[in-house]
Order: C-alpha cells, then sequence, then structure tokens
C-alpha cells in the first residue's frame, strides 16, 4: 500500500496542513498511520477519498461533527437521515430569502417613488380626490405621557422593530401613522397615534394585522421638514372648505421618505391623507 505524508497529501488535495491536523485532532480525518520514530503522519488513497467529500458536504452547509457520521457509509440511511434534515433547514432559509428580497425589493420601489416625487417642480401642494386602497397591515397603538411638539417617526420606529424581530415579521414600507384627530396633529396636542405598516401575511402573524384604507380620501404630498407639516394640513383644509367637500377629522401621514432614508430633513416626502366624510 502506498503512504503519503501530511504535505503530500495537503498539496494533492488543495487543503492546509493545519486543517488536516485540526481534522485528525476532533477525529474528523485521522491519519491511518503514524511513524512511531518520527511520528510522521501518514494518510492512504482511501482516506485522502474522505476529503473531497468533506469539502462538498461542508459546501452544503453540513457542520463537521455531521460529517464525521455520514463519512461512516456503513448504509444509505445514515445519508439518507442527514441530507432530509438538512433539506428542511435549507428550504426554510429559501423561505426567508424569498420575505427578505421581497422586503428590499418593496424599499427599493418606495425610494424610487420618493426620487420621483423630488424632481418634480416645486409649488403649490397638489390637492387630489383619491381611493385609499384596502390592504392588511400590521398595527399598534403608541401613547405618549404628554403632548408631541417635535418629529414623531422616533415614537414608533424602535417599538416597530422590536415587534417585527420578536415575531419574525418582515416589515416594507411605507410606516403609516393615523391621528384621530387632524387638528391635535397640527397643533401638536395629540397624545395616542395608530401605526401601521405593511408585512408579509402568514398564519403566524395574521392576529397582529388588521384591514386599513378602502375609502375615498383627499391626498396631498408634503415635502420638507415635518415642523411645515401644519401648512400643509391648512391648506387641505381649507380647500376642502371651498369645494364643500366634508371630511371626517382624522388623517393618515404615509411616510415615503424620512429620516430612516435621508438626513436631509428638506426631502422628506410625506404623503397626507384625509378621509372623506361627515
Amino acid at each position: 500500500m502506498k503512504w503519503y505524508t501530511i504535505g503530500e497529501v495537503a498539496k494533492l488535495c488543495n487543503i492546509p496542513i493545519r486543517t488536516l491536523r485540526y481534522y485528525d485532532d476532533i477525529g474528523l480525518l485521522k491519519p491511518e498511520r503514524i511513524a512511531p520514530e518520527t511520528n510522521y503522519r501518514y494518510y492512504s488513497i482511501e482516506g485522502m477519498r474522505k476529503i473531497p467529500v468533506i469539502k462538498y458536504y461542508k459546501q452544503l452547509g453540513f457542520k463537521l461533527e455531521d460529517i464525521s457520521r455520514m463519512l461512516e457509509r456503513s448504509n444509505f440511511d445514515v445519508l439518507e437521515d442527514y441530507m432530509a434534515k438538512e433539506l428542511l433547514i435549507v428550504e426554510k432559509q429559501m423561505a426567508e430569502l424569498q420575505k427578505k428580497h421581497f422586503a428590499i425589493k418593496e424599499w427599493q420601489r418606495l425610494l424610487e417613488q420618493g426620487e420621483t416625487l423630488l424632481a418634480e417642480p416645486t409649488g403649490e401642494n397638489k390637492i387630489e380626490i383619491s381611493s385609499v386602497p384596502r390592504y392588511r397591515t400590521l398595527k399598534f397603538h403608541y401613547e405618549l405621557e404628554k403632548s408631541q411638539t417635535v418629529d414623531i417617526e422616533f415614537l414608533y420606529s424602535n417599538l416597530l422593530v422590536e415587534i417585527c424581530n420578536k415575531n419574525n415579521i418582515y416589515a416594507y414600507g411605507p410606516f403609516m401613522l393615523y391621528f384621530d384627530n387632524v387638528d391635535q396633529r397640527i397643533h401638536h396636542t395629540f397624545t395616542g397615534v395608530d401605526c401601521y405598516t405593511a408585512v408579509i401575511e402568514e398564519e403566524t402573524n395574521e392576529a397582529m394585522t388588521t384591514e386599513v384604507g378602502g375609502f375615498e380620501a383627499l391626498s396631498v404630498v408634503h415635502k420638507g421638514d415635518y415642523r411645515t407639516i401644519s401648512d400643509t394640513y391648512g391648506k387641505v383644509q381649507d380647500w376642502a372648505k371651498e369645494q364643500g367637500i366634508p371630511l371626517q377629522g382624522a388623517s393618515y401621514e404615509r411616510y415615503i421618505i424620512d429620516p430612516w432614508s435621508t438626513t436631509v430633513s428638506d426631502n422628506y416626502i410625506t404623503e397626507l391623507i384625509l378621509p372623506i366624510g361627515g
């Protein structure tokens, strides 16, 4: 039988000597012969045949301790069992990656929408009557200890991320806040706000979601810092009065470009949605 030194094996199989020594230490691939006078390690061709198998199983994601069992190859049952278990893991990872892919694509689409709106000429706010589509969203209520007078995006963002992480929920933009009294929003006297965001729907998170939309509303895009958003609200209310359009007295704010996307407040893009109805 021909024997190969650890250096020869490393060269022939393109594997570092330190890796072969580590495999020896953990019992994954032990040399079949050790010279007593020199303590040199020697491998047979059969031992070397295991190296590409180890490399391949590692590439597939198997753990070294599992590979050790798989290398025994005493029967097909062992391999089939490990393959079946790993397949379940990979399928779960694929499902998670599909969710991430969808969420990232939606955020990218939202940024593109915001960039398009930013590129439009600055002028009078264009007020439109629109139908708000009905869709399911994650919803939670944020109650303040006192009325809010500054930027509000930080009120819900941390809580939103905590909820999503805890429940393995993938949210995708835009975030939306609901104020049941638009005058309190304008004068910064509100103490509670409902928070919405679209999420990838699953049976596991169904109880945490609710339907939103399905109504007629006045819609206008506010460009710039939130400190001037009250002016835009005022223009919508004045326009509705001139047109004889009754408003419910509530409002939604849909954040297209916000502090999550830019540090320049002049580039904020917020859609104001005021439901129509007496």
